[in-house]
């Protein structure tokens, strides 16, 4: 009997689809009168559904084979004058993409910041990405990056990842807001010097602005319900009836949107009043 040559394993996929497809590892050459033996991992073949031997154990067929498999397969031949082991052989499982993730994630962009936006899918071998804005391609790239971004960049942004071996893309889409920050707002007033139970006085806050909600203050209360007060134009304007020495205030005006909120510096009006009756003292 002759002493045996090395032997080494010849596979029929080297690249195998996850969960999908099966590999044979063949133990070459084939020999006479050989005694044909695997190991997984340096233990001998553990009892398993996804590990079946043929009849003469040269060839091992794996079922299934997940993603993260770092198995490695050795085979061994025997004969009454010889053992010798082959070197170790792994599998390169293909899997993906996974569905991409975006990051960050639905975040709210003020006008003129820089929108940068990252994609990444679990895939081998690597994914490709590309980016889709409101339906149209955009590039070609894992991160998207556009300098100085106004409410026109505002929209679904899409990435797709692609695996040239599976053939399969994923895609997953997140929205993008574009806000313009609110200036300071500022109260320009139709009289700052009104005389007392004659002139109304009539406070605006500047400047307009859409999508606005309007607020006021007065002696940093919010505005309480009185006969004498009267908000117009969405509350953007706010008329003392019939003005007292008392009103002189402060006033503020705040304006806010969904993102931000600002808040004007206090105004105060110069009451003109009196005289009233003199008071002579002492009394007679």
């Amino acid at each position: 009997t002759a002493e045996l040559p090395k032997p080494y394993i010849s596979s029929n996929n080297s690249n195998p689809v996850e969960d999908k497809d099966a590999v044979a590892l063949t133990c070459e050459p084939a020999t006479q009168d050989t005694t044909y033996l695997w190991w997984v991992n340096n233990q001998s073949l553990p009892v398993s559904p996804r590990l079946e031997l043929s009849s003469d154990n040269r060839t091992l067929t794996v079922f299934n084979i997940p993603r993260n498999d770092t198995t490695f397969y050795e085979c061994e031949t025997q004969n009454p004058v010889s053992v010798r082991r082959s070197d170790p052989v792994t599998l390169n499982v293909l899997y993906g993409p996974d569905a991409p993730t975006i990051s960050p994630l639905n975040t709210p962009y003020r006008a003129g910041e820089n929108l940068n936006l990252s994609c990444h899918a679990a895939s081998n071998p690597t994914a490709q990405y590309s980016w889709f804005v409101n339906g149209t391609f955009q590039q070609s790239t894992q991160e998207l990056f556009i300098p100085n971004i106004t409410v026109n960049n505002s929209g679904s942004y899409m990435c797709q990842a692609h695996n040239s071996a599976t053939g399969l893309n994923r895609t997953t889409v997140t929205a993008i807001t574009v806000y313009v920050e609110l200036p300071k707002p500022y109260i320009s007033s139709n009289n700052s010097n009104p005389i007392e139970d004659k002139d109304a006085v009539t406070l605006t806050c500047e400047p307009v602005a859409e999508n606005t909600t309007y607020l006021w203050w007065v002696n940093n209360q919010s505005l309480s319900v009185s006969p004498r007060l009267q908000l117009s134009n969405g509350n953007r304007i706010l008329t003392l009836l019939s003005v007292t020495r008392n009103d002189t205030g402060p006033y503020e005006c705040g304006i806010q949107n969904s993102e931000s909120a600002k808040r004007s510096d206090p105004v105060t009006l110069n009451v003109t009043y009196g005289p009233d009756t003199p008071i002579i003292s002492p009394p007679d």
